[in-house]
Formats: structure tokens, sequence, C-alpha cells
């Protein structure tokens, strides 16, 4: 049985310590080239978290003389690494759309019959189930975000997310083997 190092709990002590630190003595200038980067507030956020977050995976080294410098580096390199991340987001969902489109273009009564389908049957998932686990129905497969993104959104783990999904999607089985008579 492997057994932890008490050294490593101590060296990710120290990490978390330091960039308190850091945080605590730079918070304003990191504030503010965050905020020249990023127009968004909650994006702003999410960027000051992460950027603390890597301080402590990655500790500024002691050598490092001009702390205010790398902070800058460290701030645009993560802010260009969101916007690559968010455009990479953006071309699958276009490439998704445009897929659905040509779909759609031929055989559009179908597509309409789809469309009133699905409305209908998150619609039925509102109704019949409990709202942590239609929400994370709808979140999933009405807006299509992953299984992190629908915890973030809904304020739980991500393990919690799976198992709402679990539950939600027998359970829309049972209501739809109901209503068919068992024929599903």
């Amino acid at each position: 049985m492997p057994t932890a190092d008490i050294s490593e709990k101590a060296d990710a002590l120290s990490s978390v310590k330091r960039a308190g630190q850091i945080f605590e003595k730079y918070s304003v200038f990191i504030r503010s080239v965050i905020r020249f980067h990023v127009k968004s507030e909650a994006e702003a956020e999410d960027l000051f978290q992460d950027l603390f977050l890597h301080l402590v995976a990655k500790p500024i080294p002691q050598e490092v003389q001009n702390v205010g410098g790398y902070l800058y580096r460290a701030i645009t390199q993560a802010a260009k690494d969101a916007f690559r991340r968010i455009d990479r987001y953006q071309a699958r969902i276009r490439r998704y759309a445009e897929r659905n489109v040509q779909a759609f273009e031929n055989c559009p009564e179908k597509a309409i019959m789809d469309i009133d389908e699905a409305k209908k049957m998150f619609e039925l998932i509102e109704r019949r189930l409990p709202p942590p686990q239609a929400s994370a129905l709808t979140l999933k497969y009405r807006n299509g975000y992953d299984t992190r993104e629908v915890a973030e959104r809904i304020g739980v783990k991500p393990r919690s997310v799976s198992r709402y999904v679990s539950v939600g999607l027998k359970k829309v089985v049972h209501v739809f083997r109901e209503k068919q008579g068992g024929n599903l």
C-alpha cells in the first residue's frame, strides 16, 4: 500500500502559502492586468482564480527578481490560452450547427417534427423530474454542456451531475414506458 510522503504535503502547503503571499501583495496589480486583457467580469474572476491555482501548482522560482513582470507574462499567457479555448469551442459549435443545418435542409419536415418532439420531451422532463435531475438533463442534452460545465452551472460536484443524469434518464425511460404502454 503506497504511503503519502509528508514532505510532499509540506511542499503543497508552502506552495499555497507562497501563492497567498504573492496574491496579497500583488492583487491590485493582478486584477488590473486581468481586466486589461479580459472585458467580462466573470471571465476576469475565472482567470484570477486560475492564476492562483497555477501559482500553487508551479510556484514562482525563488531566483525571479521581477515578480510583477513574471505575473504579467503569466496573466498574458493565461488570457491567450483562454481565448484560444473559447475560439476552439465556438468553432466546434459552428461545425456542429453546419452539420445539423445540412441534415435539416435534406428533410425539413422531419427536422420540424424532431424539434417539436424534443421540445415536448424537455417539457416532460421539467414537469416529472426533481429540479436537480431536470436541470442536469436539460443542460447536458438540450444545451450541450459537458458534465463539468453542468456542475458549475448548478453548483454541485461533477460526480453529482453524473448521478442526476443517470437517475433522471432511468426515470424518463420509465415515464415513456408508462405513456406508451410498455412499448419502448
